[in-house]
């Protein structure tokens, strides 16, 4: 039972980082990024508030997160994309960097989808084999929208940037390039 508790505090903490922890000032070239996927690509995020904010990390350079307080008091959601501070994500190509803004909107359009209850199954994060099909399902979703080569150039990248000691992890949650590859070419003609 202690177990079960602290995994879903875990899991709670994962998904539903409340907004203030951000870093404020988050750099411009990330504002107009996302701003320019969200208005190509997701016209059902137009009305929502989304906020950009820094963090720091040494394996993880996007996140999607959303705000607990405005869920647990029911007010209007706020959803935030968090952006690596560090310099080093300016290395990946730019159509990479549109397309993991791609995959985080994909889980903010999921955030927003329907009646907020079913962001109770986010819960559920903790566990590998959920966080695997739910980043995958991000992942596929970015692919629908027509950022399979961006999202190639992406895992490429990431692959090379991230410490040993998360690479595979980020193998296992997350679709390869070959796995791109895989569900991309039934639809090329």
């Amino acid at each position: 039972m202690i177990r079960c508790r602290s995994t879903i505090l875990v899991a709670i903490f994962l998904a539903c980082i409340p907004v203030a922890r951000g870093q404020p000032g988050a750099p411009e070239w990330a504002e107009r990024l996302v701003r320019n996927v969200r208005s190509s690509s997701f016209p059902e995020l137009a009305k929502k508030d989304i906020r950009i904010e820094q963090f720091t990390s040494d394996s993880d350079y996007f996140q999607a997160r959303f705000s607990l307080s405005q869920f647990i008091l029911g007010r209007r959601m706020r959803y935030v994309i968090r952006v690596n501070s560090g310099a080093n994500l300016l290395t990946a190509p730019e159509e990479a960097r549109r397309a993991i803004v791609a995959h985080e909107l994909a889980h903010l359009a999921y955030y927003a989808k329907g009646n907020r209850l079913h962001l109770l199954g986010l819960l559920r994060f903790a566990g590998k084999d959920f966080r695997e099909r739910f980043e995958k399902r991000a992942d596929v979703e970015a692919l629908r929208r027509g950022y399979a080569q961006g999202l190639k150039q992406y895992r490429i990248w990431l692959y090379e940037h991230v410490p040993p000691s998360a690479l595979m992890e980020k193998k296992r949650d997350y679709l390869s390039p070959d796995e791109i590859d895989a569900l991309e070419r039934p639809t090329r003609k």
